[in-house]
């Protein structure tokens, strides 16, 4: 298959040219798009994408190490499912006990597509459904961020 050099120098081929693709998203002016990722302002909560080589996730995923903090942001959040999905345009995956490859536990709101980010020949499609669904899971969480933020000091 791949060497782990090469599969390090396509993992980075495949982020340059994801950057250099959001140089065309409206309101860009050809400069590469600054996702909010782990700066939500809610801590715990990031927006994330998730690429391997059988399928690619755009996220929402609520990673607190305290259990009981991460189930009740994610209560928090399912509470405004309506709003969200909405805002989003269409149905996601809710899942409060999601377990990444490595194990770690987190909920996360997402949607998925097959996929196979080593494959070039699928990356105009794994481009678009990135940056589309992105866009989309900025936007929502916009909306509710607010409502998130409210009492995560304990006001």
């Amino acid at each position: 298959m791949y060497s782990k050099e090469e599969r390090k120098e396509l993992q980075a081929e495949f982020w340059r040219k994801l950057g250099n693709r959001t140089r065309k998203i409206p309101g860009q002016r050809g400069r590469v798009k600054i996702w909010v990722g782990d700066r939500t302002g809610v801590k715990g909560v990031d927006l994330r994408f998730d690429v391997g080589r059988d399928k690619i996730i755009v996220a929402l995923e609520i990673n607190n190490k305290h259990e009981n903090r991460r189930l009740a942001l994610y209560e928090k959040l399912e509470a405004t499912k309506t709003i969200f999905e909405n805002t989003f345009g269409e149905s996601l995956i809710w899942d409060f006990a999601y377990e990444k490859s490595y194990g770690e536990q987190v909920c996360r709101v997402y949607q998925e597509m097959k996929g196979d980010f080593l494959v070039p020949e699928q990356w105009p499609a794994i481009f678009s459904f990135m940056i589309d669904k992105m866009l989309r899971m900025e936007k929502a969480f916009e909306e509710v961020a607010d409502f998130l933020r409210y009492d995560e000091l304990g006001q």
